[in-house]
């Protein structure tokens, strides 16, 4: 890989405050590596072209809103890069609610102070779920968005496993 990677902890400037807060809590900011990159190759296929980050360790994070008798919940959804987040049974069986569709944009970045392309489990609202596809964890180390377009976060799976209201799901990836 030809990213530059450092802790969090020297590179605080590279994350928004939600994700180094979220981290130090965790005590994870020795741990959890932050790489700076040009945004315009911030996509996967690019990512992996400029900076050769193999398509494996690379993950989509997406948000979603479920619903069920009138109460609205959200989750991050992760999947490996290249496959689809499977927004049907998987998902609406882990959150509980019977109708799962994707959020608003405005309203995520609004909630979550991350930039659209960087979206990222850490940092997010107390109230959300990150549903995590199970073949993720078949990977040692994951590189994710850093919440500003400008940055990749190479972490753990095992640290990943850390983040709160964190729910492993099979199948969540088609």
């Amino acid at each position: 890989m030809n990213l530059d990677f450092q802790p969090v902890q020297q590179a605080s400037h590279l994350v928004p405050e939600s994700i180094y807060q979220q981290l130090h809590t965790l005590d994870l900011l020795d741990k959890v590596q932050v790489a700076k990159i040009n945004p315009d190759f911030a996509d996967g296929e690019l990512l992996h072209e400029q900076y050769n980050v193999p398509f494996e360790s690379e993950l989509n994070c997406l948000v979603v809103q479920g619903k069920r008798n009138g109460l609205v919940k959200h989750a991050a959804v992760l999947v490996p890069y290249g496959r689809k987040a499977n927004t049907g049974s998987p998902a609406k069986h882990a959150l509980d609610v019977s109708k799962v569709s994707f959020a608003p944009l405005e309203f995520v970045i609004e909630q979550t102070n991350m930039e659209f392309g960087s979206i990222t489990p850490l940092g997010l609202p107390n109230d959300w779920f990150i549903l995590a596809d199970a073949s993720i964890f078949e990977q040692t180390d994951v590189i994710i968005g850093g919440g500003l377009v400008k940055s990749k976060l190479q972490i753990a799976t095992k640290d990943l496993k850390q983040i709160p209201n964190l729910i492993v799901v099979e199948n969540l990836a088609k």
